[in-house]
């Protein structure tokens, strides 16, 4: 991928209708892409957006490279299966870049139960639902021959002091018994929940470099710390107004947070080729929320628990075993 073109280049970003997924797709949009599939929860939304792109669009690139598809739920599998199953046979995707998902707030843990297993609810819908997108691309024979698949990170897989623990587990059944709702006297806290389901997707990451082929390219990466994104979504309106109009203000001027358009340009760096190998974990410097990209492996020593990655691997395979690839 990294020696084809951008306008020969075709991408999918899934949630690319808010946040960081709009303002990535508008930035690779002006960089004139050859094509961009534009993976939303609904088409409706996806063509709300595309529409903004190019209302705002300072280039003349046609809007036909921007391409609207629907029924990217990353909580309902069925739904991604018919929603990958319309896409065109025709044209192979180079990129893949997974950053739908969001927090979940509450007191209590939810699950999604699917395949007769019972996921911890943040987890499937910011790691699973992706590896499902992934997995029917690659039924449908979807993608090109040297793809590169980016997994959005998060600084709380590596802890966040007086925001977010760091993520720990003793052994592959803790893990297990925590992802599975059967661990003794676990509670439930939002952010040590996300945090946690970002650390899962970089046990992901590392298990399927492990397994790529020549060409292919896995790469966990988390931009830093970035306000106004989605993941608020789901908070009570007055907690969120305080959040994204004073605490993340704050965090701004402190120079701890950054808006949704500066963390899509260093995506677009990692979607470009120039940021990112194979296997990477990547985010900001350890106790930081921002500052220049570094090897995160080392701030915790999950990332690296064989144990632990194909514990997590196995569970994904046991909610969802791959498919033969339909030719």
């Amino acid at each position: 991928m990294k020696n084809k073109s951008k306008q020969n280049t075709r991408v999918l970003i899934t949630g690319a209708n808010g946040g960081m997924g709009l303002e990535t797709t508008k930035i690779l949009f002006e960089k004139g892409y050859g094509s961009i599939i534009m993976a939303c929860r609904t088409e409706d939304k996806a063509k709300v957006a595309k529409n903004k792109i190019l209302q705002e669009a300072e280039s003349n690139n046609g809007g036909d490279k921007l391409e609207t598809y629907g029924g990217f739920d990353m909580n309902a599998p069925e739904a991604i299966e018919k929603a990958v199953n319309v896409l065109p046979v025709h044209q192979k995707i180079d990129v893949v870049f997974l950053q739908s998902g969001g927090v979940i707030f509450g007191n209590n843990f939810e699950y999604i139960n699917f395949n007769n297993k019972k996921i911890e609810k943040t987890i499937f819908q910011n790691v699973i639902g992706g590896y499902i997108v992934l997995q029917n691309l690659k039924r449908r024979n979807l993608l090109s021959e040297n793809y590169r698949v980016i997994y959005a990170g998060g600084e709380g897989a590596r802890g966040i002091p007086g925001m977010m623990d760091k993520p720990t587990f003793n052994s592959p059944k803790i893990l297990r018994d925590y992802i599975e709702g059967n661990l003794k006297g676990q509670k439930y806290h939002d952010m040590n929940a996300m945090g946690t389901s970002k650390l899962m997707s970089a046990l992901l990451v590392a298990k399927l470099a492990q397994n790529a082929q020549q060409g292919e390219e896995f790469i966990w990466f988390t931009p830093g710390l970035t306000y106004g994104t989605n993941g608020l979504a789901t908070k009570p309106a007055l907690e969120r107004w305080f959040l994204e109009n004073i605490g993340f203000t704050i965090m701004k001027w402190v120079g701890m947070a950054q808006s949704p358009v500066q963390a899509a340009q260093k995506y677009v760096s990692a979607i470009d080729g120039i940021r990112g190998e194979n296997g990477d974990i990547l985010g900001s410097p350890e106790k930081k929320t921002l500052g220049p990209t570094v090897d995160q492996k080392p701030m915790n020593t999950a990332f690296t628990d064989q144990g632990l990655i194909n514990e997590f691997y196995a569970i994904v395979k046991e909610v969802y075993p791959e498919k033969e690839i339909v030719q």
